[in-house]
């Protein structure tokens, strides 16, 4: 999660709404301890509470308007909620009542699971069972304390706060790890078609101007009968990092295809063209590959109408890489209107 996260299911972009009114109940639970004899007696500590509940209902306000935040402000409202919990649930005078109310950890770990690395979830974990067995033992070591009891709220605490969330944090890594697959070429690392045409809607949404080029192995099926699939592999690897490293990111990589790839690069038409061509003459330049490059290169204004959109652009690029393979090979050719010539 970097930045400003990008919500666009319609459920998720309503999640914030969600998150505001949790932040309420919390702060309910704040006040209504303060309002009973097993919650929290102490002075101090009832202005805690109050202080707490106030910093609550201000954070449901926020997130009830704004949309989600950023990486290091959600991180920040975790820290929040976990030493805020960890400090009302201290200050309960019947800890029996404060293992029942530790159940609260489990919503925390769950807005974790969703939104956050498995690294801050681990030490979500860590930090809520320290809690927990705190709790456990301030309630065991009381006068006539039911142990009983306390040893069926701690199993039922193991059962909502680490058992069921973390089966759901492996379930959301699978999911995860899923979606990777059907973006990504599992051969080369770059974007495939599916992951590319969602990075052209997510453009399409920005209206950014691009240069779009489609790349092309030459002679690809003549290295695979001379080398076998083997050398191949490699050849379509090394040829992939080395469109990556001439094109990192914000620009797209990717395999559409059986030796093709394209890019999408947020740079001008002429610096575009002049790496495509330093990228032509490193791949010529490797005998050990076998194989050179023809390269269709065009702009995308990045306004105007569906026409000029990157799907049109990516279809006069395949159109100048197919110019370009009839020159011979290993060239770049540029479309535009006056039709540049393939260069060697």
């Amino acid at each position: 999660m970097r930045g400003r996260r990008r919500i666009t299911a319609p459920l998720l972009r309503h999640a914030h709404i969600a998150i505001g009114a949790w932040c309420w109940l919390y702060a309910a639970l704040c006040i209504l301890g303060v309002h009973t004899p097993a919650g929290i007696v102490a002075v101090y500590g009832q202005l805690i509470a109050y202080a707490l509940a106030c910093c609550l209902a201000v954070l449901g306000a926020w997130w009830m308007c704004g949309p989600f935040p950023g990486e290091t402000v959600s991180r920040v409202f975790v820290g929040f909620l976990e030493l805020s919990a960890a400090m009302a649930l201290l200050l309960l005078t019947d800890p029996f009542v404060a293992l029942a109310c530790a159940s609260a950890f489990g919503v925390t770990g769950s807005y974790i699971a969703a939104f956050h690395s498995p690294k801050l979830f681990l030490v979500h974990q860590v930090w809520a069972l320290a809690i927990v067995v705190s709790l456990f033992v301030r309630a065991i070591v009381m006068p006539e304390a039911d142990v009983v009891l306390a040893c069926i709220y701690l199993i039922v605490l193991t059962l909502v706060l680490f058992s069921a969330p973390t089966l759901t944090h492996a379930l959301l890594l699978l999911l995860r790890r899923d979606a990777a697959t059907a973006f990504y070429d599992p051969l080369t690392g770059l974007r495939n078609r599916r992951g590319l045409d969602a990075a052209i809607v997510e453009h399409r949404a920005n209206r950014r101007p691009a240069t779009v080029m489609v790349i092309d192995l030459d002679e690809f099926k003549l290295v695979n009968d001379r080398f076998g699939h083997a050398h191949g592999d490699v050849v379509l690897r090394r040829t992939a990092d080395a469109i990556h490293s001439a094109f990192l990111p914000p620009a797209i990589t990717a395999r559409t295809g059986g030796e093709e790839f394209a890019v999408v690069t947020f740079t001008e038409l002429a610096q575009a063209a002049d790496r495509a061509d330093a990228l032509r003459q490193w791949c010529a330049a490797q005998a050990d590959l076998g194989a050179t490059v023809s390269i269709g290169v065009t702009h995308h204004p990045g306004s105007g109408s569906p026409t000029t959109g990157l799907e049109q652009a990516l279809g006069r690029a395949d159109i100048a890489m197919y110019a370009a393979k009839h020159a011979g090979g290993n060239s770049v050719f540029v479309h535009n209107e006056s039709s540049t010539p393939p260069t060697m």
